[in-house]
């Protein structure tokens, strides 16, 4: 366990001045000469006090019905959807979530998970950004707060976790693949040294040796965080010597860059992609997709979360969601 955390009565002592001062200071009160809030405020900062703004409204023993969710982008629909299905529990616990993005930044995500612990949620959703280790973990250890990693979870942790069975769901995909004679498959992806990346970059390694297909690595580009970046990784794969006959994207944001990659270029090769994408139907060519619930992930991991606050001490569970595959887009006939 760290040090107890820095009290108004530390800054006090430090500043050698009342804690009514301190607290004057620290709550913006008006009342307190300018060098007086110099010697408070200098304090603060040497011991790294803090105020915390849940805590000062809540009596002794009293918890704040609240849920962190840390996530990276609501804007991808992955994030929304998990956020819904953990919404769902938290609210039937009459609990509030309070969601905090990150950027898949780990500078952030520690912050975050410092303000939620400051502001005492009960628990935390961490959809992770950290490879070996979770940014707030050690915060996280320190103040007791249960957490929940989801989607993401490090190597080394001390928490549950819910995830998708990566392995399986590139097994199926490049088994798709492969199954209609193709050699050449590229790879877009996005960080393989994130979670979810490196999982299916092992797998489709793991499944082309299965295969007895050549790893080319020309034909693997990764680091592409945008579907932008990944529209021109494979129109430089597709514009090369020996371009592939099918292309895996081990993300959402990656099959987007695709499939912009075919429009810019009037052609097409066999696609499979992670994760599901909007509008997938409407597409005039058909994509595999490696698809799952979003909304379950949410759900079952908010529902090992409450476990834990109710008390739960059992061994960390890491609980896997399957996937499955699901042909979309429009089929051509001869009649076309």
């Amino acid at each position: 366990m760290g040090d107890p955390r820095p009290t108004m009565r530390d800054v006090a002592a430090r500043a050698g001045v009342g804690v009514g001062t301190v607290s004057r200071v620290v709550n913006g009160g008006t009342h307190v000469s300018p060098a007086m809030r110099q010697r408070v405020e200098a304090a603060i900062a040497e011991i790294g006090f803090s105020r915390n703004e849940v805590a000062r409204m809540l009596r002794p023993g009293q918890a704040s019905s609240t849920i962190g969710l840390i996530i990276d982008d609501l804007r991808n629909p992955f994030s929304s959807e998990l956020a819904n299905g953990a919404a769902a529990v938290v609210s039937e616990h009459n609990h509030v979530l309070l969601i905090g993005t990150t950027q898949l930044d780990s500078g952030t995500e520690r912050e975050l998970v410092e303000e939620f612990i400051r502001r005492r949620v009960d628990g935390l959703l961490i959809v992770t950004s950290g490879m070996a280790t979770g940014p707030g973990e050690a915060a996280a250890l320190d103040s007791g707060t249960p957490v929940v990693y989801v989607d993401r979870t490090p190597a080394k942790t001390a928490f549950d976790s819910v995830e998708l069975d990566n392995t399986s769901g590139v097994r199926q995909a490049l088994g798709g693949l492969i199954a209609a004679g193709h050699r050449r498959i590229a790879y877009v992806g996005g960080d393989p040294a994130a979670a979810t990346g490196g999982a299916r970059m092992r797998a489709y390694r793991m499944v082309l040796q299965e295969a007895d297909v050549p790893l080319e690595h020309e034909l693997v580009s990764t680091h592409n965080s945008t579907a932008e970046a990944a529209c021109a990784s494979t129109v430089r794969l597709l514009q090369s010597d020996r371009p592939p006959t099918a292309i895996f994207c081990d993300n959402n944001r990656m099959t987007l860059g695709a499939i912009q990659a075919f429009t810019a270029l009037g052609t097409t090769v066999a696609l499979a992609g992670f994760d599901d994408l909007e509008l997938a139907d409407l597409l005039p060519f058909e994509v595999d997709l490696v698809v799952y619930a979003p909304a379950e992930m949410g759900r079952r991991a908010a529902v090992r979360l409450f476990d834990r606050i109710a008390g739960d001490r059992s061994a960390r569970t890491k609980y896997r969601v399957a996937t499955h595959i699901e042909r979309r887009g429009r089929r051509f006939h001869r009649d076309d």
